[in-house]
């Protein structure tokens, strides 16, 4: 779960980060290496789970979860260092945060990674709301997106030191 907790930690920043551009407190310029860190960061532990764990179907279900942000994050990147209006991002959103609503019972018995997976879903579809669709609602999100960054950053955090409460236990 080490991976998984360094990521989480990257996709909180990366998510605060991204809230204070809504806000108005940065631009895509300043945002842009943040996204394309981390998008780059969860794409290569996909590309080292896929290559080095084998062929087995659950490291392909593990790489979906995975890329699903990694090109989150690296579209956000494009579309803000070529300050593109977001629509097609938009649009993805919404597919994510389908995928994103059964996946988060795949999670169980990690109660803590259940409630984050619907959290995320949530938020995706608050961004096709805002980007797809172009709602007004641009605040709620940006702090819905931030009580998203505080919960997925302390979650990778507390994976990483081995304090999540429903880490699988040692034998």
């Amino acid at each position: 779960m080490g991976m998984l907790g360094c990521a989480l930690v990257y996709v909180g920043f990366v998510l605060f980060i991204n809230a204070l551009m809504l806000l108005g407190k940065l631009d895509g310029k300043q945002v842009f290496p943040m996204n394309v860190f981390t998008g780059v960061l969860i794409f290569a532990g996909v590309m080292r789970t896929v290559f080095l764990q084998g062929q087995d179907i659950i490291n392909y279900f593990f790489a979906m979860q995975s890329l699903l942000f990694a090109f989150t994050y690296l579209w956000v990147a494009i579309n803000s260092i070529w300050d593109l209006d977001g629509k097609g991002l938009g649009w993805y959103c919404l597919l994510v945060a389908i995928v994103a609503v059964p996946t988060a019972f795949t999670a169980l018995p990690d109660v803590g990674l259940f409630i984050l997976w619907l959290m995320w879903a949530s938020l995706w579809f608050m961004f096709f709301l805002l980007l797809g669709l172009g709602l007004q609602i641009a605040n709620t999100t940006a702090g819905w997106t931030i009580a998203n960054a505080v919960a997925t950053g302390v979650a990778g955090y507390l994976i990483l030191i081995q304090a999540w409460p429903w880490l699988p236990k040692s034998s």
